[in-house]
């Protein structure tokens, strides 16, 4: 083999392994982003939930006090 020729393979080798590592490059930037939007949107569900909850509890929690001063009221007038 001639130099020019060992030039030459050097160069399609060069050529053809960026231009594959370019293909995976891109599908694992693809992947990434589709696994970002799929975590993206599973966390807003899950601090969806997470405020329902509490916004559930302190409902629960607020009625529950409203009743409590209601039933010491009625205590009250009772003893007096």
């Amino acid at each position: 083999m001639d130099e020019d020729t060992i030039q030459d393979l050097k160069q399609f080798i060069a050529a053809t392994v960026s231009q594959h590592t370019s293909d995976i490059k891109s599908g694992i930037k693809s992947d990434i982003k589709n696994l970002d939007d799929k975590l993206s949107a599973k966390i807003d569900d899950l601090s969806e939930s997470v405020a329902e909850a509490l916004e559930s509890s302190n409902e629960t929690t607020d009625s529950q006090l409203k009743d409590h001063e209601t039933r010491i009221s009625h205590l009250e007038q009772k003893a007096a």
